[in-house]
C-alpha cells in the first residue's frame, strides 16, 4: 500500500514527524511526504493560482526524506503529490494536526482541506487531529490511528468523503473509546480585535475564544470533551437537502 502524507503545520512539525515514524514502525505501507515548508493553519481548501510552486527535497527531523512546497497550501501539497510524485497512492493521510478540528473548525482546517483535495482526486483520505500538542498525546494519536487501520478502518473509507478523526488530550488509559459523531455547531467567539499602532493606524488581530458546546448534543466536540476519539465522515457536498426539499415545496420563482 502507498500512502501520501500531508499536513498544515509544516513538514518540520511534531505531528507529521511522529505520524511518519509510527507508520514506518508499522511497516505495512510505502510512504511519501509532501507538506508545506512552514505553518499553513486555517488555509482551508485554498490552492495557489497566482504564483508558481517550488518543490524541494527536505530531510525531516525524524530522518525521513520528504518533499516540501515553498509557501504552498496543504491542498497544493496533495494536488502536486497525486499528480506528479505518487499518482498511484492508495490513501492520503493529513496530520497529525496540532489541535482539534471539530465542528466549525472543519470549514477552516487546512488539515481537512488537504484530505478533501485527495477525495477530489479520487483517493480515500483521513484527516487526524490531536487535542493535545504535547508529544505523548501526538504519539497516542498515531498509535490510535494505526490501531483503527488494523481493525478495518481502511475497508470502510470512501472516495466520496473524508474520515475526520479527533483524539482527546488524555493518557491512553483514560480514553473512553471510539465514537461516531456528527459535526457539532461548536465554533469561536470574539474573532477580531481592533487595535491601533503607535502611528495611529488601525489594524486587526484575528483571534478568539472557543464557544461552548451544545448541551445535550453528541457532536464531535461534545464527545471529544467526554473523552472519546471521534470519527466523522465529512462530505464535500454542502447542500442541506432537507431544507432544499422543504423550500422547493413552498417557494416558487419566475423569471
Amino acid at each position: 500500500m502507498k500512502i501520501l502524507i500531508a499536513d498544515d503545520d509544516g513538514i518540520f512539525a511534531d505531528g507529521i514527524n511522529i505520524l511518519v515514524s509510527r507508520l514506518l514502525k508499522w511497516g505495512k505501507a510505502e510512504l511519501t511526504v509532501v507538506a508545506p515548508d512552514r505553518t499553513k493553519n486555517a488555509t482551508s481548501h485554498s490552492l495557489t493560482l497566482d504564483s508558481i510552486l517550488r518543490l524541494r527535497k527536505t530531510h525531516m527531523p525524524n530522518g525521513f526524506e520528504g518533499f516540501s512546497i515553498v509557501d504552498g497550501s496543504p491542498a497544493d501539497c496533495v494536488l502536486v503529490g497525486l499528480n506528479d510524485i505518487v499518482p498511484d497512492a492508495d490513501l492520503v493521510i493529513s496530520g497529525i494536526n496540532l489541535g482539534t478540528n471539530c465542528g466549525i473548525d472543519v470549514l477552516y482546517s487546512g488539515t481537512v482541506g488537504a484530505a478533501s483535495e485527495a477525495v477530489i482526486n479520487g483517493k480515500p483520505a483521513i484527516a487526524i487531529s490531536s487535542e493535545g500538542i504535547e508529544r505523548p498525546f501526538l504519539e497516542n494519536s498515531a498509535d490510535i490511528l494505526v490501531s483503527l487501520m488494523e481493525q478495518g478502518l481502511l475497508n470502510v473509507l470512501s472516495k466520496d468523503w473524508v474520515m475526520n478523526i479527533n483524539v482527546p488530550a488524555l493518557p491512553m488509559e483514560e480514553i473512553k473509546g471510539v465514537a461516531w459523531a456528527h459535526m457539532s455547531k461548536h465554533g469561536w467567539t470574539n474573532r477580531v480585535q481592533r487595535r491601533e499602532d503607535p502611528r495611529g493606524q488601525v489594524y486587526y488581530w484575528v483571534t478568539g475564544e472557543r464557544s461552548k458546546g451544545d448541551e445535550g448534543q453528541e457532536g464531535d466536540y461534545e464527545l471529544l470533551n467526554q473523552g472519546f476519539v471521534t470519527l466523522t465522515p465529512v462530505g464535500l457536498d454542502l447542500t442541506n437537502y432537507s431544507v432544499m426539499q422543504e423550500l422547493s415545496k413552498r417557494m416558487f420563482f419566475h423569471i
